[in-house]
């Protein structure tokens, strides 16, 4: 049993927490800024005491903390941390603005900052804090780290640390520092397309900022109680659904584009996830057969499938009153997810490639000699097998999650296939709903899907690591 060589040191964990508590304070001058527009200066005047309050503390820890560069341990906990960290930080206002129960406003935070978009709020919120929940969607869509990375964190092995725990050590750019700055170009270029076109398609302003943060960040937050089905007519489902691919997408692709034309086409997560949404919708049709008229269904299908694939959780249509057949299909596409490197859930289309081209090499081996060297390739890339072995255990984690939270539904009352529907929504950070959620839901299993959603947004291996014994004491 391997041991590590010395327990994370909180001073320095606290020290990076406390940027993070000024990045959270200085992201709620954006909502004071919309409460103002809307002339509810109450409002504005919580919004305004509590981020000048967090920014203050942050600065004031930071400040009295010890300089000192980032261990790769002090990385995953700090990645652990930041999604509940900054939900907590959120839930603050997100409570007095509103007068949800507090268990309700840290639903609401978790479900924003994962990018879930699963909702037990009241449908009189107002429009602030409708705004509110889709910018933290938006931040938590990017990577708050990215973002502070920009702005508070100076380069160096810290930065670099920080920057691959939470998006992966492939870079586009030569720097950390200029790769986040470039995800950052894109994503607001993004989030900037999905504005204009939803506007151009017949939204109010304030939807379609709504909805570009919401839908670019594959969060799934509406304007409407409804949700997509609240707009009228196809032409607002369509451009919502070409927001959503846009943030499901590899981001290095876009920069790609402009050198080679081929760039998405020849990426092998695009392709996949065009497969699978394909096989998707062609089930999800056969069994909505005879349940709706043929151009309904494929309406339907089309969207529901791209929306539980792109893990944005939009809807058109009540999920509780689909065919079971319809809701396995989008189970298992809220399963799969969009692609690593993207703003989506799920498990990600790259790790499922590589577990099918390992059973793939499996059968292989049959046929060959037993010292012949078969390595495992995607296109000329060789993966190695540690990649395998954190692919294998993540996903081995991620189904014992499944099976074990859609059991505590089950044990309230709900059948297998909503319980587990609900669960692969919140662990795939999709947001669909066939009906469980809601503020009636019983505390304990708002408690376990506010665990799930942010075990997936964190991808697991960090948060297990946070509540590792020998991750603070040394045995």
């Amino acid at each position: 049993m391997y041991e590590l060589v010395s327990p994370v040191k909180p001073m320095i964990v606290l020290k990076y927490l406390a940027v993070l508590m000024m990045g959270a304070g200085a992201a709620l001058t954006v909502p004071l800024i919309v409460a103002i527009y809307f002339g509810d200066f109450s409002i504005a005047s919580i919004y305004a005491v509590i981020g000048c309050t967090i920014i203050a503390l942050g600065y004031l820890f930071h400040r009295l903390l010890p300089e000192a560069d980032l261990e790769w341990k002090e990385s995953l906990v700090i990645a652990a941390l930041i999604f509940p960290f900054t939900a907590l930080l959120s839930a603050i206002p997100f409570s007095l603005s509103t007068g949800m129960p507090f268990l309700d406003a840290f639903f609401e935070a978790v479900s924003g900052v994962t990018t879930t978009g699963l909702s037990v709020a009241p449908a009189d919120v107002g429009p602030v804090f409708l705004f509110a929940r889709s910018w933290l969607q938006w931040i938590g869509g990017i990577g708050i780290v990215i973002i502070i990375l920009m702005v508070f964190v100076t380069p160096g092995i810290s930065a670099y640390r920080l920057y691959a725990v939470n998006a992966g050590e492939q870079k586009t750019r030569p720097t950390v520092m200029a790769t986040a700055t470039l995800l950052v170009k894109i994503y607001c270029v993004l989030t900037a397309v999905s504005f204009i076109i939803l506007m151009f398609g017949g939204m109010s302003p304030f939807d379609a900022v709504c909805h570009a943060l919401s839908s670019v960040s594959t969060g799934g937050f509406s304007t409407k109680s409804e949700s997509v089905a609240g707009f009228s007519g196809f032409v607002i489902p369509f451009l919502i659904t070409i927001s959503c691919l846009m943030g499901a997408f590899n981001f290095s692709l876009y920069p790609k584009m402009f050198e080679d034309k081929k760039a998405f086409f020849t990426d092998i997560q695009f392709r996949y996830f065009l497969i699978f949404a394909l096989v998707g919708i062609l089930l999800m049709i056969f069994t909505l057969a005879g349940s709706l008229p043929f151009g309904e269904a494929v309406s339907v299908t089309v969207f529901q499938a791209l929306s539980a694939l792109s893990t944005a959780g939009f809807a058109t249509v009540d999920i509780n009153m689909l065919p079971e057949g319809a809701k396995a299909v989008l189970t298992v596409l809220m399963w799969v997810g969009g692609s690593v490197g993207s703003t989506a859930g799920g498990i990600k289309i790259l790790r499922l490639v590589i577990l099918l081209k390992v059973v793939h090499l499996v059968f292989i081996r049959y046929f060959l000699p037993r010292e012949a060297l078969t390595p495992l390739k995607i296109g000329e890339e060789v993966i190695e097998s540690e990649m395998v072995y954190n692919i294998l255990t993540f996903v081995f984690l991620y189904s014992m999650i499944l099976v074990t939270s859609s059991f505590i539904f089950m044990l309230h009352g709900f059948g297998l296939d909503n319980a587990l529907f609900e669960v692969s929504s919140a662990l795939g950070t999709v947001g669909l709903s066939c009906g469980i959620t809601s503020a009636a839901m019983p505390d304990i299993l708002k408690g376990v899907l506010i665990i799930d959603m942010l075990l997936g947004r964190i991808e697991i291996i960090p948060l297990f690591i946070l509540f590792f014994p020998r991750t603070w004491v040394k045995r």
